[in-house]
C-alpha cells in the first residue's frame, strides 16, 4: 500500500482532504480548456486521484487515459468515469507512457512527488507522448512555498530543493521545489511556455509540443 493509498482511503472515511482532494476545478483549467482546440481529444492524467479533471474532460468530449499510484483512487476514478476509460494502478515515475498518444497531459500537484531526476524524466516522457502540437497543464510548486507548508515545520533535505517531511501523512515522500529559473529549464524542450504562479505558491504550466518540420 503507497502512502497516497492511505490518504484517499482516509479521505473515503471522512477523514482530512489533503492536497487538491476538496478542490473544485481549478478555473485556470476551464479557461485553457475553452481557448484551445485539440485535435484528437485524447488526455491522460498523470496522478488522476479521485478522477475529477478526466470527468470534466470525459463531457467536453475527450477520450480517457489515467493513472495513479493508489489502488483506491483508481477504483474511485472507474467509478466516475465508467468502463470506456482506461485507467491504471502504477507509480507515475516507473509507468511506460505511450509516445505520439495524446494531445493533451495533465498531472495537478502530484508530479513533484520524486527526486528532481525523477521529475525531470517524466517530463521528457511526457513530451514524447504528446502528438505534435499536443498540449500540458502541469502545477509544480515554487521554492518559497514550502516555507509555508504546514506539513513542512518537520522535514529533512534529501537533494537542492527536495524535501521530505518527517512526521503527517506524506511522511518521508519527497517533495521537490522549484525557483522559477528551475522551471523554465524544466520545460525548456516545450513551445509557447507560459509559467503563471498563484496564491499558494505552485506554478501553472501550459505548453505544447513542436510541430515536426514548423520552424518557430
Amino acid at each position: 500500500m503507497t502512502i497516497w493509498d492511505d490518504i484517499y482511503k482516509n479521505f473515503q472515511k471522512g477523514g482530512e482532504a489533503w492536497a487538491t482532494l476538496s478542490e473544485d476545478i481549478d478555473p485556470r483549467f476551464k479557461d485553457f480548456i475553452a481557448k484551445n482546440k485539440f485535435k484528437e481529444k485524447v488526455v491522460l492524467d498523470i496522478g488522476c486521484g479521485t478522477g475529477k479533471y478526466l470527468k470534466f474532460l470525459q463531457v467536453v468530449g475527450f477520450k480517457t487515459f489515467g493513472v495513479d499510484s493508489s489502488e483506491t483512487a483508481v477504483q474511485m476514478t472507474k467509478n466516475l468515469l465508467g468502463d470506456e476509460s482506461s485507467i491504471v494502478c502504477a507509480d507515475m515515475f516507473n509507468y511506460e507512457i505511450l509516445e505520439n498518444k495524446f494531445d493533451l497531459i495533465v498531472s495537478l500537484a502530484p508530479i513533484h512527488h520524486g527526486t528532481k531526476a525523477q521529475v525531470k524524466n517524466v517530463i521528457e516522457r511526457i513530451y514524447r507522448s504528446l502528438i505534435d502540437g499536443g498540449m500540458i497543464f502541469v502545477t509544480v510548486p515554487d521554492l518559497e512555498s514550502s516555507k509555508k507548508w504546514g506539513t513542512f515545520k518537520d522535514h529533512k533535505e534529501i537533494g537542492s530543493g527536495t524535501y521530505s517531511p518527517l512526521s503527517g501523512p506524506e511522511q518521508g515522500l519527497p517533495h521537490s521545489f522549484y525557483v522559477k529559473k528551475e522551471v523554465e529549464e524544466l520545460f525548456s524542450e516545450f513551445f509557447n511556455v507560459n509559467l503563471d504562479l498563484d496564491e499558494r505558491g505552485r506554478w501553472f504550466v501550459t505548453a505544447s509540443k513542436r510541430v515536426a518540420g514548423v520552424v518557430v
